[in-house]
């Protein structure tokens, strides 16, 4: 599940700049196994003040944030003061390296598969602390194939 606000960023926005993961984002939303969802009024509101008070969170932060919250589930994001920021409110955060270890574990990615994905993050400008990304490659290269 995705806000309406991260879809555009990500998938409007990103065709109009010509990445490709946009693409893959809105044939999972076509699929179906990705959702775009509305915040009601109340969340809309709450979101707005989340936006004013805290100028380092984003409105699709923000959306993400509330959703989580309000539905009680994880929430998936990388970007640093947004996962604080939920963090302080008790919300589960995972980020993209989770995803990937997740799928190796469950065998959706082999280890090479995982591996080359994050290396890749790595080298597109995606921001880890070095012992971090070594732990995460140690972790990926002694993980058992399922």
């Amino acid at each position: 599940m995705i806000p309406d606000e991260v879809y555009k960023e990500a998938v409007e926005k990103g065709l109009e700049e010509g990445f490709s993961d946009a693409l893959i984002i809105k044939e999972s939303v076509s699929q179906g196994w990705i959702r775009v969802t509305d915040l009601n009024e109340k969340e809309a509101e709450l979101c707005q003040k989340i936006v004013e008070q805290a100028s380092e969170i984003h409105l699709g932060e923000a959306q993400a944030i509330i959703l989580a919250r309000e539905r009680n589930t994880l929430l998936l994001m990388d970007e640093s003061s947004g996962r604080a920021f939920a963090e302080t409110w008790g919300i589960r955060v995972r980020g993209t390296l989770y995803l990937i270890t997740k799928a190796l574990g469950e065998g959706i990615l082999s280890k090479d598969e995982a591996k080359e994905a994050t290396l890749q993050l790595v080298a597109k400008g995606f921001r880890i602390e070095p012992r971090l990304l070594a732990r995460v490659l140690r972790e990926i290269g002694n993980s058992s194939p399922k």
